[in-house]
C-alpha cells in the first residue's frame, strides 16, 4: 500500500503540473476565448480534476512516443521530472495559488478528509487483490516488452495477444518503476481513484437539497467501482477504459447542470474520448460527442470556427498518433485486428488469415461462445443465451434499456416536431414532462444528444463484441440518463426540494448502500489480508514453465494452460509460427509462413 501511495503521490504531481500548464496554454490561445456578452473572454477552468485528466493524456502520449525510441523507464521518468520541475519553476506563482486554493476550498468544506480517505482506500484495494486471468496471459509481458524496449516490430507474431495495442501499457510501463527492481501496477486504480473522487461530489446532493442528472451516473459509478475493488489491482485495459468513459459521461453532465456553453470544456472531454478509444476501442461510439463543440463553434462563429476546429484536430491527432504507430509496429496493421485498412507491406505483418481469424475470435467470445465459428451464429442464435448468461443486474439493466427506447424515440419526435425548447415557455401541460425547469435540469437537446450517443455505444458494443467485462458502461449508460432525467422530474414537479426528509433520504439509502458493500468487501477481503500488502503490492502471478533455446535466445512457454505472467521474459503460450528477424529481441520477429 504504502509503494502505491508513493508512485500516486509522484503521478498526481507530475500530471497535475503538465495539465495546468497544457491547459493555461490552450485557454490562452487567441481564437480559444468564450464569450461573455459582447466580450471576448479567456476561458475560466470550471473544475480542477480537468488538469489531472489533461495531465495523464499528456504523460500516456509521452510514454507511447518514448516507447518508439526506446524502453519507457528510468530515462523516461527522468525527462518527465525534469520537464514538470521546469514548468513548476515558470509557472510557480500560478500553481501554488492554485493548489492553496484547492486545499483551502476542500478544508472549509471539510471535505478535504473525505478525499483522503477514498485515496487511502482505492490505495488499499490497488495493493493487493485478484489478477485479471488475461494480465497473466498477456498484459504483464506487453507492459514488460514496453519497459524493456519500449517497441519491437511484429511482436503480434511472437502472441497475437501482444499484437493488441493499448495506450495504457505504456502508461502503465512508464509508472511501474521497474528500474527501481519490481514492477508495479497501479495505474488501473488511480484510474479508479480518479472516478471515486468525481463521485465524492455526491454529497453535494444534501447542499443542493435537489439531484442532477450526472448524479445518477455517479450512482452508476459507484457501484463500478465496487465491482472492480478487488481486481483493480490488475493492469487491465477494461479498468482504464471504463472509469474514463464514467468520468467523460459525469463531467459532461456536470457542465450541463451549470449550463456550461462554451465550446471549450467540450472539446477538450470530446479529446479525452478519442484517448479513451486509444485504451480500448470500443469507446469509439463516445468521439461522437465532438459533433457538440464543432456545431457550437460553426453555430456562433461562422468562418472564424475553422481556426478552433482545426486546431483540435491536430490535438486529437497527436493523441491518435502514437497509438496507430505502436500498433503499426506491432503487427503491420493500423488498428489490429481491424483489416478493413491494409496500408502497409513490411515483412513483419502479422498474416491477413490469422488478423481475421484472430478478430472473429473476439467477436464469437463476446457473443459466449468459446468455438470461434460462434461468429457465425444468426442474430436470433446468440442473443438468447447471452442474454441468458447476463447477470440479474445486467439483465435488469438490459431490460430498461429496452423499455426506455419508445421513452426515448418519443421525446426525439416531440423535439423534432413541436420545437420542445421554445413550446415549453409557452405550455405547461404534458410538454413539461420533456423540458424541464432549466434550474435543474439539461435541456431537451443536450439530453437527447447525451442519450443518442450512449444509445450508440451500446448497439456498437452489442453487434461487435458484446463481452459484459468490454462494455458494461454501455448496457448502464443509457436508461440511468433517462430515468434519471424523469426522476428529476417527478422531484421538481411535487417540490419535494421544499421537504428536507426527502433530499436527506436519498442521502441516507446512499450512504448506506456505500456502507453495506465495503462490508462485503471487507468480508470478501479476509482471505487475502497480509500484513505485507501495507508495505509492497501484489506481485503478479508466476507459472511454471519451460524454457526453449530459438537462434541463440531462450524463450519461455507454460507447462500446462496459456498464462506466463511477467516472468520470466520473453514467454508466450506457444513457441511456434513465428521467426526472428535478425540475431536479438530488438529487431523483431516475422511469420514463419
Amino acid at each position: 500500500m504504502l509503494s502505491v501511495i508513493l508512485v500516486w503521490i509522484y503521478v498526481l504531481i507530475t500530471t497535475y503540473i503538465l495539465g495546468f500548464a497544457a491547459l493555461r496554454l490552450i485557454v490562452n490561445i487567441p481564437y480559444m476565448y468564450t464569450a461573455k456578452g459582447k466580450k471576448q473572454c479567456v476561458y475560466t477552468v470550471k473544475y480542477h480534476e480537468s488538469a489531472l485528466v489533461a495531465g495523464i493524456i499528456l504523460v500516456t502520449v509521452y510514454a507511447q512516443m518514448f516507447s518508439l525510441v526506446k524502453g519507457v523507464g528510468l530515462a523516461a521518468n527522468l525527462l518527465l521530472v525534469a520537464t514538470c520541475f521546469a514548468l513548476a519553476l515558470g509557472l510557480r506563482d500560478e500553481l501554488l495559488k492554485n493548489v492553496s486554493g484547492i486545499i483551502k476550498r476542500l478544508s472549509d468544506t471539510k471535505e478535504l478528509w473525505l478525499y483522503l480517505g477514498v485515496f487511502l482506500l482505492m490505495a488499499y484495494g490497488t495493493s493487493h487483490g485478484l489478477m485479471h486471468y488475461d494480465t497473466d496471459l498477456y498484459h504483464a509481458q506487453a507492459i514488460r516488452w514496453i519497459e524493456e524496449y519500449g517497441i519491437v516490430r511484429g511482436l503480434g507474431n511472437l502472441h497475437l495477444r501482444l499484437g493488441y495495442n493499448s495506450a495504457s501499457f505504456a502508461l502503465s510501463a512508464l509508472f511501474s518503476m521497474s528500474f527501481l527492481g519490481k514492477s508495479l501496477h497501479v495505474m488501473a486504480g488511480y484510474f479508479a481513484l480518479l472516478l471515486a473522487w468525481q463521485c465524492v461530489d455526491i454529497v453535494n446532493l444534501v447542499r443542493r437539497r435537489h439531484p442532477i442528472l450526472s448524479d445518477f451516473v455517479r450512482v452508476v459509478a459507484i457501484y463500478y467501482l465496487f465491482t472492480i475493488y478487488d481486481e483493480m489491482v490488475s493492469p487491465a485495459s477494461d479498468y482504464f477504459m471504463t472509469t474514463i468513459t464514467l468520468y467523460i459521461v459525469i463531467h459532461w453532465l456536470d457542465l450541463y447542470a451549470i449550463h456550461e456553453r462554451s465550446f471549450l470544456p467540450h472539446a477538450l472531454l470530446s479529446l479525452t474520448a478519442l484517448y479513451a478509444a486509444t485504451i480500448k476501442l470500443s469507446a469509439a461510439p463516445f468521439v461522437l460527442l465532438s459533433i457538440y463543440p464543432i456545431a457550437r463553434l460553426i453555430r456562433k462563429r461562422k468562418k472564424g470556427a475553422i481556426k478552433p476546429i482545426l486546431y483540435f484536430v491536430i490535438l486529437g491527432v497527436m493523441i491518435a498518433l502514437p497509438f496507430v504507430f505502436r500498433s503499426a509496429v506491432l503487427t503491420g496493421w493500423l488498428v489490429y485486428p481491424f483489416t478493413g485498412i491494409d496500408l502497409l507491406n513490411v515483412s513483419w505483418k502479422v498474416p491477413y488469415e490469422q488478423a481475421v481469424a484472430d478478430a472473429r475470435e473476439i467477436i464469437a467470445y463476446g457473443r459466449g461462445f468459446t468455438d470461434p465459428s460462434g461468429y457465425y451464429a444468426g442474430l436470433s442464435e446468440w442473443l438468447p443465451s447471452w442474454i441468458g448468461n447476463l447477470g440479474l443486474f445486467n439483465k435488469l439493466m438490459l431490460l430498461l434499456d429496452v423499455l426506455c427506447v419508445p421513452v426515448f424515440i418519443a421525446c426525439f419526435i416531440y423535439y423534432l416536431i413541436g420545437g420542445a425548447a421554445k413550446r415549453a415557455e409557452k405550455n405547461r401541460g404534458a410538454a413539461k414532462v420533456f423540458q424541464l425547469s432549466h434550474r435543474k435540469s439539461v435541456s431537451i437537446s443536450d439530453f437527447l444528444f447525451v442519450a443518442s450517443i450512449c444509445y450508440a455505444a451500446l448497439l456498437y458494443w452489442l453487434f461487435s463484441s458484446p463481452l459484459v467485462r468490454y462494455g458494461c458502461v454501455y448496457l448502464w449508460l443509457p436508461c440511468t440518463i433517462i430515468i434519471g432525467r424523469f426522476v428529476i422530474y417527478i422531484y421538481d414537479h411535487f417540490q419535494f426540494a421544499t421537504s428536507k426528509w426527502i433530499y436527506k433520504t436519498i442521502a441516507v439509502v446512499i450512504v448506506m448502500f456505500i456502507v453495506y458493500k465495503m462490508g462485503w468487501l471487507i468480508w470478501d477481503d479476509i482471505p487475502r489480508f497480509s500484513p505485507k500488502y501495507f508495505l509492497m503490492q501484489q506481485d503478479y502471478n508466476s507459472y511454471e514453465l519451460e524454457s526453449r533455446e530459438i537462434d541463440g535466445i531462450t524463450f519461455y512457454y507454460p507447462t500446462e494452460g496459456d498464462r506466463t505472467g511477467y516472468d520470466p521474459f520473453p514467454s508466450a503460450p506457444s513457441l511456434d509460427g513465428f521467426k526472428l528477424l535478425g540475431n536479438e529481441l530488438r529487431q523483431g520477429f516475422a511469420p514463419s509462413r
